[in-house]
């Protein structure tokens, strides 16, 4: 995916969070983004920056990529090792990080940048010819 792109560096802490979430929001406007989608998006930003578990630092960077059919969401620098193993977990009551983070996005997956992890989340959403 390639196309305009936005880097958000914010204090990790909850009160900043609704900054990341005002960004994400306006750019699943411009793309015209259902409201299913942009909630996905939400919920995928929310369940990483709300959990403390996954803090690996005082500021994190959400990195959005914009694109025709799409958005990529990149988050970190994360607690690598914590959300590796909830990624891969198999949560037998309810439902798992992995599993809800594969419901709302297409592609999902840890990435190393300078010896730190990153989560990147990729949304897609196919638009008639007549809808771009």
């Amino acid at each position: 995916m390639t196309g305009d792109a936005i880097r958000l560096r914010i204090p990790h802490a909850r009160p900043y969070h609704g900054v990341a979430r005002l960004v994400v929001g306006g750019l699943a406007a411009r793309l015209d983004f259902s409201y299913e989608h942009l909630e996905d998006l939400q919920l995928a930003l929310a369940s990483i920056l709300e959990n403390e578990a996954y803090r690996a630092a005082d500021d994190v960077t959400v990195e959005l990529v914009l694109a025709d059919d799409g958005v990529l969401l990149t988050m970190g620098p994360l607690a690598g090792p914590r959300l590796r193993a909830d990624l891969d977990s198999d949560a037998s009551e309810g439902i798992g990080l992995g599993r809800l983070l594969e419901t709302v996005a297409e592609r999902v997956e840890l990435e190393e940048r300078d010896g730190k992890d990153w989560l990147r989340l990729e949304k897609r959403v196919l638009r008639t010819t007549a809808e771009r």
